[in-house]
């Protein structure tokens, strides 16, 4: 009994390590987000982040769903009592006053409810560290409206 238990445990072990399949695999980008942005002449360089709003939390953010209506242009009033996430993402393009944008994707369900984006300058400091400027939330526009042009 004791030479059969060991076996299987060495066969266990022996399978477990000699497995292939043991890769992470993380999804880099939503398709439908690729295609939202590319839309405005976006590209994704990297994820930045992702807020999800529970229903009936976004009251408790007046001062950022403000923002998001007047400055990025996105009414979110008919989604208070649903869950909204906020996704943004580092794109490719820079301009010639910006060289980080971040684009935003709202969405409820599976609609995309709208995006706005963000310019900021980074600049690394005499000390290493990163110093961002950022400006205001802007609405989500063509990239061919702000003459910005692909960086390699």
């Amino acid at each position: 009994m004791k030479l059969k238990l060991l076996f299987i445990l060495m066969l266990v072990i022996f399978v477990g390590c000699n497995r292939e399949d043991d890769e992470v695999v993380v999804e880099i980008h939503k398709e439908q987000h690729i295609n939202y942005l590319e839309k405005y002449g976006w590209g994704i360089d990297r994820f930045a982040s992702e807020t999800k709003y529970a229903a009936h939390t976004l009251q408790s953010f007046k001062s950022h769903v403000k923002d998001i209506k007047e400055l990025g242009d996105v009414d979110l009033t008919r989604y208070l009592d649903q869950e909204v996430t906020e996704t943004g993402y580092i794109l490719q393009e820079k301009t010639m006053t910006y060289n980080q944008i971040v684009g935003y994707i709202l969405e409820s369900g599976k609609e995309i409810i709208g995006g706005y984006l963000v310019f900021n300058y980074e600049a690394e400091q005499a000390d290493g560290t990163l110093h961002i400027e950022q400006s205001d939330m802007n609405p989500i526009l063509h990239r061919k409206e702000l003459g910005s042009s692909p960086s390699s």
